[in-house]
């Protein structure tokens, strides 16, 4: 397939939001609102780029974890391989501790080298909204790349106004892998009152690529739980209750996103995570000054290792407690939204070096505090024109215990944007927007050992072993991104139907990125050391577009999906690496029976990456087109409503392909089936 960019993108544009589930034949396409820029808006009006996969798009997909359900957004890929309980989102070329990750509107802050930070169930969201680009205006450090937002289901989700009571019961499969799930929950509700209860355990086996052979140590098994209680004391004020365990338990390589060699050893690893927030919505009957929430998290994310060669422990923890105050008020006709949030990230490490003294990475007893508080204005200036400006301040202060060493610094965050709505159809916008990721505290102040080479005759006769040196000086990174948006919403074309085009131009330049980089001036040489550190080397600049439309006519939907960026280094000129390929998604689905039945295809096809660094070690990437069916029956009437029957195949023609700058190549054909049944 060889067609330019550009003429992609103008054919192109069709899914900026998947479609929802239709529930009668002439539903039209539904407008979504959206939370994640923390002022409930519609999707649409937005001046910000943003994707939502909704739970019917994530019903038909079956993903395994929360990467898996974005795979088809413009713009947006997953990263670290193909073992899910290691997936990490990217997002215009950006990703890790550069794209910030919320539930419900908590933060999920924890970070731990090549580990995976996604742990929710994605059965259990009733949506995944995607900001693509900077949002540090509103929400403070992380957020340089964009946010990625889940939203989880509660009793009210499941259960019509007149119910009180309900549950249900989902059984999986996926033959790739031979992986089961077995998942259900009860919930009720009354006048005040509403609960849920959910819980599944998950196993499966290694995974089968797409030249037949298997991806060893891939398999994995475990369980997730939710639970959540409301009370709705009246109208304008409830308090939600949430709490969330999962575990994971697997056989891996240290770093999942390889497999196993001479410096990643494999291990046992089980990672623990846990969450409990405190959730209070209020408002004002009588003052439209009065419309907020208060929220109280703690996130403990632990992982427990033992590397299975020498025996040897490695335990992480890394505990965050977050509050978060937020209102939003009119005077007439001016809208605003502020808040205050604050956390604590706290980084234990325990290591056992037994064996191999000196060969391992030192303990890590490290904090960091951040405060910061933030107002956006929505200004009227004309009928038709909206000016959002928004500011934000940030204080973190970093600090390692065991090096007796600290670190402060602060950032203001602004940010502006214009919506001009020219015509009922026809909304056209800007905006400007800084961003800054803080240091972590991996980056400032990991120590000891990095990795070991063992001795190699005539090569390296004793070894080798490559150490951290810490740089507690580390500044943060700041960003600079650009916008302009074009938002099309057209009805009643040729008669029942509906089309919605979006186009996003952005440039986003970064300073200050942070790299780890490997100082090695003669390897092996004695009296020479191998290190490696977190410096600030790059000014980097990202630029591209999101070209995304969907069009219903009865009950058949067609989605495309177009994106691409490119990255160079503002210093040299040189790309950069790990900006991935250009994409195009389409899909096809058609309603059947007044919808209970939808038969769907999906065709994603990921362009060559030959735009690399000259000093790189990566040779092309080869494009590849992944094809997938689907078919979802849910009779919304008789004996068997209560019934769903969800069956799809993913890369059905069993592609052999690998993502850009991944090490591993991708799962081969998968046949996925489940069955469900709510009472």
């Amino acid at each position: 397939m060889s067609v330019k960019p550009l003429t992609l993108a103008v054919l192109a544009g069709l899914n900026l939001i998947p479609l929802a589930h239709a529930t009668s034949p002439n539903q039209t396409l539904t407008e979504v609102l959206v939370s994640a820029s923390r002022i409930e808006e519609q999707a649409s009006d937005s001046s910000r780029s943003v994707a939502v996969i909704d739970e019917q798009e994530i019903a038909v997909t079956q993903p395994q974890s929360v990467p898996q359900a974005l795979t088809g957004a413009a713009n947006v890929n997953v990263t670290n391989g193909p073992r899910a309980s290691s997936q990490g989102v990217e997002i215009r070329g950006i990703g890790g501790d550069r794209v910030l990750q919320t539930v419900d509107g908590t933060r999920q802050n924890a970070s731990s080298g090549h580990r995976g930070t996604y742990f929710l169930d994605p059965e259990m969201l009733k949506s995944i909204e995607i900001i693509r680009g900077p949002a540090s205006s509103l929400w403070g450090s992380g957020a340089i790349g964009g946010v990625v937002a889940q939203n989880t289901r509660s009793a009210k989700d499941f259960l019509e106004d007149e119910q009180s009571f309900g549950g249900y019961i989902k059984q999986g499969y996926e033959a790739n892998g031979d992986r089961t799930k077995t998942s259900g929950a009860l919930f009720g509700q009354d006048d005040a009152w509403d609960w849920l209860v959910n819980g599944a355990y998950f196993d499966g086996n290694n995974i089968d690529l797409g030249n037949g052979q298997q991806l060893q140590h891939s398999g994995n098994n475990g369980y997730s739980s939710m639970a959540k209680l409301g009370w709705q004391a009246n109208n304008l004020n409830r308090l939600q209750l949430t709490g969330r365990v999962n575990q994971i338990n697997e056989l891996v390589p240290s770093n999942p996103g390889a497999n196993v060699g001479r410096s990643v050893p494999l291990v046992q690893r089980k990672t623990d995570d846990k969450h409990l927030s405190l959730d209070y919505q209020f408002q004002s009957s009588s003052s439209a000054l009065l419309d907020g929430n208060a929220k109280l998290y703690y996130n403990q994310a632990k992982y427990d290792e033992q590397r299975i060669s020498l025996k040897q422990t490695d335990n992480t923890d890394y505990q965050t407690l977050g509050l978060s105050l937020v209102n939003r008020s009119r005077f007439g006709e001016l809208a605003f939204i502020y808040g205050l949030d604050g956390y604590q990230d706290k980084l234990l490490t325990v290591r056992d070096d037994s064996g191999q003294v000196g060969q391992r990475p030192d303990d890590i007893d490290a904090n960091a505090k951040v405060w910061g508080s933030f107002i956006q204005a929505d200004i009227p200036l004309f009928k038709l024109v909206t000016l959002s400006p928004a500011l934000r301040y940030d204080s973190f202060h970093n600090t390692s215990d065991s090096l007796d060493l600290s670190s402060r610094d602060d950032k203001w965050s602004p940010s502006v944007g214009l919506t001009w709505k020219t015509a009922q159809w026809l909304t056209l916008s800007a905006r400007y927007d800084q961003a800054f990721r803080s240091p972590s505290m991996t980056e400032m102040f990991s120590t000891g050992s990095h990795y070991c080479i063992p001795p190699i005759q005539g090569f390296l006769p004793n070894g080798l072993c490559n150490r951290f040196k810490i740089n507690p000086d580390l500044q943060a990174e700041t960003a600079r991104n650009k916008e302009l948006k074009m938002q099309v919403q057209l009805n009643e074309l040729m008669g029942d139907d509906d089309l919605s085009l979006s186009l996003n131009l952005f440039r986003n330049d970064i300073d200050d990125f942070i790299i780890q980089q490997v100082e090695n001036p003669l390897m092996g040489i004695p009296g020479f050391e191998q290190t490696t550190t977190w410096n600030n080397v790059q000014d980097a600049k990202l630029q591209g577009f999101e070209f995304n439309a969907r069009y219903r006519i009865l009950q058949t939907r067609l989605s495309l999906d177009y994106g691409q960026t490119q990255g160079t280094d503002d210093a040299t000129g040189e790309y950069l690496e790990s900006i991935p390929a250009n994409k195009l998604t389409i899909d096809l689905s058609q309603g059947l029976w007044s919808n209970d039945i939808t038969l769907g295809t999906r065709y994603m096809y990921t362009a060559s990456q030959n735009k690399l660094p000259s000093a790189s070690n990566h040779t092309d990437f080869d494009a590849y087109g992944l094809w997938d069916v689907y078919v979802a029956w849910e009779p919304s009437s008789g004996s068997l409503n209560g019934l769903r029957l969800d069956a799809g195949i993913d890369n059905l023609t069993d592609e052999y392909y690998r993502q850009a700058w991944q090490t591993l190549y991708s799962p081969g054909r998968n046949v996925k089936l489940s069955a469900r049944f709510t009472f």
